[in-house]
This record gives structure tokens, sequence and C-alpha cells, in this order.
């Protein structure tokens, strides 16, 4: 499906139309503005083929539509037209068409262009693999406020993957995209803080909490383990401390542990078996 809304604040008017309407009347109104030759509708046009919405859906009207308002230089088209070539979305997978029209909307700003040319470059689909570049537009895209991106150059920060080792900048990358409720970057935010000796446990606790809160089972797994250290006191003392809210992710955490109890017990039975 196109997703032609965006967060950009440079472009967030230009795309708030881009969605094909319901209405019968403003699809007309679209469709002839589109045969003008207007990019912005062209590319709304293109939506309307692909959910099939006031037209049949058709794969060969989304492309033909998109390429005629990417050849004009529109970054939100040409954006969907690489997305559509890097991920073979009906149509066969092509590296090198994907390049030029994500690296023609990342130059002109496009923050998830950015991000997709981030992993054509990590992956090296259609590029040499480059783990700098790949950091490069990473920042570009983070810059702008893309949650993934932030992720991943927080992740090459504290690794040194393409860039200087740096844990202090890897934090404030991670933070940013916690505050978007990544709850990946909560995690691995709540884990640096757990290692740090000079942060309060409740700093940790709550980036756990906040990641758990999502449904995501790693958080509540190691939330469930740090309450255990004597640093962060145990499950019981948190239990009471956090009610009520408390109550119904300690049940979570207790559910999450137990399965990684009985996978560890699995693995160690199938090792006894092949002993």
């Amino acid at each position: 499906m196109l997703f032609l809304a965006y967060g950009s604040r440079c472009c967030a008017r230009e795309h708030k139309n881009a969605v094909c309407p319901n209405s019968p009347a403003k699809f007309e109104e679209i469709k002839k503005q589109a045969e003008a030759n207007v990019p912005q509708a062209q590319a709304t046009l293109a939506s309307c083929y692909e959910l099939g919405r006031n037209v049949k859906p058709s794969r060969a009207e989304v492309l033909h539509w998109l390429t005629l308002a990417a050849q004009q230089e529109y970054a939100p088209a040409e954006y969907e037209l690489g997305r559509i070539y890097l991920y073979g979305r009906g149509v066969p997978a092509d590296y090198k068409q994907a390049l030029i029209w994500e690296e023609k909307a990342a130059q002109r700003g496009e923050r998830r262009a950015q991000r997709d040319l981030a992993y054509m470059y990590e992956r090296g689909f259609g590029v040499t693999p480059d783990a700098a570049q790949a950091a490069v537009w990473n920042r570009k895209a983070g810059e702008q406020g893309e949650p993934q991106a932030q992720l991943y150059l927080a992740e090459a920060l504290e690794s040194g993957t393409g860039v200087t080792k740096d844990r202090v900048e890897a934090m404030q990358w991670y933070a940013k995209a916690a505050k978007q409720d990544l709850p990946e970057a909560q995690i691995h935010l709540a884990r640096m803080y757990a290692q740090d000796s000079n942060t309060p446990c409740r700093t940790a606790i709550s980036w756990y909490e906040r990641a758990a809160e999502s449904g995501d089972a790693q958080a509540m797994y190691e939330l469930g383990k740090l309450y255990q250290t004597t640093k962060c006191g145990n499950l019981e003392q948190a239990a009471v401390q956090h009610r009520p809210r408390g109550q119904a992710l300690d049940r979570q955490i207790f559910c999450a542990e137990e399965r990684g109890r009985r996978g560890k017990r699995g693995a160690l039975t199938l090792e006894a078996a092949d002993e």
C-alpha cells in the first residue's frame, strides 16, 4: 500500500492531501489535475489505483502516475517509486532503479528515503555495502525525526560501526527514538541506564515499563530480571511500589520470564538428547 503522508515539517503542507479521496467528485478533480501534469495530483491518483478507490486497482497505473510525478522532481513520488522497486511491490525488485529514485528523494530531504538509502548501504542493495554511508544517511533522517533512523544511528554509535564509537551520543539518539515510542530504542536505553552505576534504578525501570506496556516480551523479561537484582530490588517489592499499573505488568513479566525459563530447559533437554 502506498503511504503518501509524511512527517517532515518542511513538506507537511504538500503531503497533507496526498491520499486518494473517498468522494467521487473530489476524485474527478484530482484526476483532472493529474492529467494537467500536476505532480501532487499524480501521486494522489497513484494512491487511488493502489487502494482501488474510485477505480479498479492497477499496478501499471500506479507506476505510470508515480513515474510522471517523479520525473517532475516531486520527492514523495520519487520515494514511493523507489520503495516499489526496492521491495518488489507488485513488480520484480530492481535495486538499480530503487537506488536512482530513493537517492533523488533523499537528496531533496525526504527523510524516509534517507532511511531507505541508509538501509541499502547497510545491506549492499544496489551499492557496495558501506557502514559509514549508512550512518551518514541515518543521521540526516534522524535529524528530521525519523525514529528508525535514530535507532540505527544509535546502534552504530554504540558499536562503532561506520562511525567513531560514542556511548554518550548513542544514548542521545536512543532517547530521541524512545520518546517516539519505539520499543526497541526504549529497551536499548533502559539497558544502558541499568548498566550505569550513577543512574538511579528507577530511570531504567521506567523505560523498560514503557516498552513492556506496548506488549514487547523482551522488555517484560529484562524488566523482571532487573527487579531481581540487588541494585533494583525484587519483583514482589516492585509490585507493591508500582500498583495499580504494576499489577497487570507484573503478570506479563512473570509470563515472559516463564517463557524464557522454559526455552532454556528445552535447550538443555535437546543438548542432553544429542549427547
